[in-house]
């Protein structure tokens, strides 16, 4: 990895010498939001994967529970209405803790 590293290197100094930085940098770029875009797709499709097998739809969620689920991170809490899966929803990067109340 390390030898087809120099003669890129050496390769892209010579084009941004000779022709502008722009040569470099915009391809650079280029490829850094590709990566980026498809790996954010990539996160999607895996998340989604578990909800394939799982049988019965949606059920609501009974009248004598509150369940919430809140982000540690930024504080965000999100009430559960219809319980579609049994997985709690992702926030900032993570997966949110559930917190069932039981109302009177």
């Amino acid at each position: 990895m390390l030898l087809l590293l120099i003669p890129a290197v050496a390769i892209a100094v010579l084009l941004g010498v000779n022709l502008g930085w722009q040569w470099v940098l915009a391809p650079l770029l280029a490829a850094v939001l590709l990566r980026w875009s498809i790996a954010s797709l990539r996160v999607l499709v895996t998340d989604a994967k578990h909800l394939e097998g799982e049988a019965g739809g949606p059920a609501p969620v009974g009248a004598d529970e509150r369940t919430l689920f809140w982000c540690e991170e930024c504080g965000t809490e999100v009430l559960l209405l219809i319980r579609g899966t049994s997985r709690a929803p992702s926030h900032c990067g993570q997966r949110m803790h559930e917190r069932t109340e039981i109302r009177n």
